[in-house]
């Protein structure tokens, strides 16, 4: 049963109008019918051969067992290295009036951590919430700045120095901080960036990224829509370089044609639910303007290669690239920097390299997990790969424009995209890109509000298959427009769902995972405020909300199989690779045993929720305990079959 947490700032109408919404909705736990349901067996994905590895340490850095910053991990590549429930229902939604367009990221002490964009003013000047990941109750807040809050994903890096614990960092346009789980602050300093006046239905351009991790320096590293990029020592908040600046110039708007009455009901949609903006606008309008230029240098979040320390940032060109001196940019580009001594004993931003293409980029640029390769999309099709010099080396046309970033695997050469409509996976052959799937989103089937099914967010890499969001709803001159939203597990092989869970609002953010294999999702509707505001009296398409949805995993014991399973088919084959690529088979190990974690916490919740016997829980315990003991280069091969055991034990089951 899915319960809406009572926040303070919920206020207890809307509270009440939204949870009878969602029931007359239907909106549950369960999946529509003919939809994928309890999946019954395994995938057949297999790692085959050498992974690919980064050189670096996790002292600093966490290991991806859930989202620790924006994508993941500081290079973005939306991979983790846990399963994901193959069958979950809407648990809880938290803090439903914020708007958040960046997803929430987990500490390893139980919480979650989000920042709210333009919240409502004066009354819920917040910049930072932390939530309780297990029943969405708020832990504490971080006030804003009167203004633009911040809205930058959260950043969690472990403490050296603490074994065990971590530390959140958080920037605002105006500041940065370091504080412990608890929102004790470990240092607080400005940026120096002062906010401009507000004009009056002028857009603000000082949206925060929030920061990412530069281990050689070990520094961390925001960047604004402006293109202002600044550096912060890890442990002392001082600034340890000037302030770079990204080049480039404001980009061309190119939102399509949308008929000025779905703007302006969509526009009253979003004042009733966020408010608008401190210049007046409406979420709904500015949400659209960004993601399709709107004068913004940066659109999205920045890669950090923790091998190097190489920075990569998607942006756009300098005026004059595209041919036309008036002040904004048609062309899109990428750069890469670095941040290193300045000959003076300091540090300086330096730009390396740059690369431009046709037509401009909302897309995250992820970088392979050894450095080797950039992955970015352009706003015509276009996957592109280059080099670490930024020297194109291939590029893969989808047939429409690509969404938000490229999830990389370090296992097969394995690359996922996705449009307003599909997801595809590729494989990076080196020289060229293979298409080996597109997707078969039949998520709803048999409802009949759902006229066609489309990609609703970015694809999340696990170690059991591709974590998706799925959208129903009806095309409107061509265009998808979204009346019901959900998530679901795309099967590595074929592209089929596995399973799906119906959901309660749409995210623009990303696919977050927590530890314990659940989605997590920011709600930021848009194609949804479209969707109500086409249907204003449908029941059917529920009322728009903001916050946090939980989707908690049920049949924990589906979770331990499927966690048992990937471990198991990942210790034979590095079994098999071991002496030939030990870094390889050593990264391996380290993902067995996150895994393993997973996997026992799993048949825990598994027996006290019925789903499994104590009896046969001590047994696949012990079996999991041989398993570990064996995770050694030379037993690889051991640890295989006692997860195998694991696994076989809960197939049959």
């Amino acid at each position: 049963m899915t319960f809406f947490v009572e926040n303070k700032h919920i206020q207890p109408l809307t509270l009440i109008a939204t949870i009878l919404s969602l029931a007359s909705s239907g909106c549950s736990s369960s999946s529509p019918s003919d939809a994928p349901g309890v999946p019954n067996e395994v995938t057949s994905w297999a790692p085959v051969g050498a992974r690919t590895v980064g050189d670096y340490e996790y002292d600093v850095i966490p290991q991806p067992n859930a989202f620790h910053t924006m994508h993941a991990g500081p290079n973005n590549t939306d991979n983790v290295w846990v399963a994901t429930a193959p069958m979950m229902e809407l648990d809880w939604v938290s803090e439903i009036n914020f708007f958040i367009p960046e997803g929430p990221t987990f500490d390893n002490e139980g919480n979650l951590y989000f920042s709210p964009l333009f919240p409502q003013l004066p009354a819920f000047d917040i910049s930072l919430v932390s939530l309780d990941a297990e029943t969405g109750r708020t832990n504490w807040e971080i006030e804003g700045n009167g203004s633009n809050a911040g809205s930058g994903a959260i950043l969690i890096l472990n403490d050296p120095d603490n074994v065990g614990k971590q530390i959140i960092y958080h920037m605002t346009y105006t500041e940065a901080m370091a504080l412990r789980p608890d929102g004790t602050e470990i240092w607080r300093e400005k940026t120096d960036l002062m906010l401009p006046p507000v004009v009056p239905n002028e857009r603000s351009t000082t949206h925060s990224f929030g920061f990412n991790y530069h281990p050689q320096t070990d520094s961390v590293i925001g960047l604004t829509m402006n293109g202002e990029i600044l550096a912060f020592d890890r442990l002392t908040g001082a600034q340890v370089a000037p302030m770079g600046q990204i080049p480039g110039s404001p980009a061309v708007s190119e939102v399509p044609p949308i008929p000025p009455s779905i703007v302006a009901a969509s526009n009253a949609l979003t004042d009733a639910v966020f408010g608008t903006t401190p210049s007046g606008l409406s979420f709904f309008s500015v949400i659209i303007d960004v993601i399709f230029g709107g004068g913004s240098l940066v659109t999205n979040f920045f890669a950090i290669d923790p091998n190097t320390g190489l920075i990569v940032v998607a942006a756009t060109a300098d005026d004059e690239a595209d041919g036309t001196m008036d002040g904004l940019s048609e062309f899109g580009a990428i750069y890469s920097l670095e941040l290193a001594d300045d000959g003076d004993g300091g540090l300086e931003f330096r730009i390396l390299n740059s690369a431009e293409f046709m037509g401009g980029t909302g897309s995250t640029p992820s970088i392979s997990e050894d450095g080797s390769r950039v992955y970015v999309s352009d706003n015509v099709g276009n996957l592109i790969a280059f080099d670490t010099e930024l020297r194109e080396l291939w590029r893969y046309n989808v047939g429409e424009l690509i969404a938000a970033s490229i999830a990389v695997s370090p296992d097969n050469h394995e690359l996922y995209a996705v449009t307003r409509r599909d997801v595809f996976k590729l494989t990076d052959l080196g020289d060229s890109a293979r298409l080996d799937w597109t997707a078969t989103l039949d998520a709803f089937g048999g409802d009949p509000d759902v006229e066609i099914e489309f990609n609703a967010l970015t694809p999340t890499i696990t170690a059991n298959g591709i974590a998706v969001s799925v959208g129903g709803g009806e095309s409107v001159l061509g265009t998808p427009v979204m009346l019901q939203v959900g998530v679901g597990l795309l099967d590595r092989v074929t592209g089929n769902l596995r399973s799906f869970t119906v959901g309660s609002e749409e995210s623009i953010a990303v696919t977050s995972i927590g530890p314990d294999g659940g989605i997590y999702t920011a709600s930021s509707p848009v194609r949804r405020v479209s969707g109500k505001a086409l249907n204003p009296d449908n029941p059917e398409v529920a009322d728009i909300i903001g916050g946090i949805s939980r989707y908690k995993p049920i049949r924990n014991d589906l979770l331990a199989r499927d966690a048992t399973c990937a471990a198991g088919v990942r210790a034979r084959n590095a079994a098999t690779i071991a002496d030939s690529a030990p870094a390889s088979a050593a990264q391996d190990i380290r993902q067995i045993e996150v895994l393993i974690v997973q996997s026992r916490a799993a048949i825990d919740r598994a027996v006290a929720d019925d789903d499994l016997d104590s009896v046969s829980a001590d047994k696949l315990n012990a079996d999991l305990d041989d398993a570990e003991a064996n995770l050694s280069a030379s037993k690889l091969a051991t640890a295989a079959n006692d997860l195998l055991r694991v696994c076989n034990a809960l197939t049959a089951d």
